[in-house]
């Protein structure tokens, strides 16, 4: 006897994006503390923290409308070019934000924006394990 296949996995990846969101509120307010409390350094590791991790965040919801639009087995290879279609405009995305942000934001911590992207990017690389 047959099983019916798994439902995909749209809810959960819902619940999972708004706990990213819940991640970036609470990195973007640790970066304040920690710049009030210790560092006083006129919020700069707040601001390159936040603009990192927004543009983390950014980045994988568009990634995500790219690859969650199509469902089920007769939308495969649909769903297999679309993947390779939202990576591409994902790197492209983020190498015109960070470029974007290097121009325009004067004064910018570098190290704190590099580390708010990186640490939205470990979350996701946590969700997809626990998503498993």
């Amino acid at each position: 006897m047959t099983q019916p296949a798994k439902r995909n996995q749209k809810d959960q990846i819902g619940c999972h994006i708004k706990r990213q969101v819940w991640i970036l509120l609470i990195l973007i307010i640790l970066a304040w503390l920690l710049d009030i409390v210790w560092l006083r350094s006129d919020l700069l590791i707040v601001q390159g923290v936040a603009l990192g991790a927004v543009l983390s965040f950014a980045t994988q919801m568009i990634f995500t409308l790219f690859v969650f639009r199509h469902t089920g087995f007769r939308a495969r290879e649909h769903i297999v070019r679309q993947l390779y279609r939202g990576q591409a405009v994902k790197w492209v995305l983020t190498a015109f934000g960070f470029a974007l942000i290097f121009i325009l934001i004067k004064p910018l911590s570098a190290p704190a924006l590099f580390a708010g992207f990186i640490v939205m990017q470990m979350s996701y690389n946590w969700m997809l394990v626990r998503l498993n």
